[in-house]
């Protein structure tokens, strides 16, 4: 566990806004994002579908592993 959370410490921290979208469905990014703090709402078709809180919860993960875009 200790070897894992060095290497977290070595991620670039990118913090967002109220309100501010990190992910777009659709969307290409080749990003895999890690909740440090604060929360997330997946909205899908204006509609919130999931709200995400827990520190250390992946995101985006999807996308990445299997090369598609963004589904919310």
């Amino acid at each position: 566990m200790a070897v894992f959370q060095r290497k977290l410490a070595t991620l670039p921290v990118v913090t967002y806004q109220a309100g501010e979208t990190v992910l777009s469905a659709a969307s290409t990014t080749g990003q895999l994002l890690i909740l440090k703090e604060g929360a997330v709402s997946v909205i899908k078709e204006g509609l919130e579908i999931a709200t995400v809180t827990e520190a250390g919860a992946v995101f985006g993960e999807l996308s990445v592993l299997l090369d598609q875009p963004h589904t919310a």
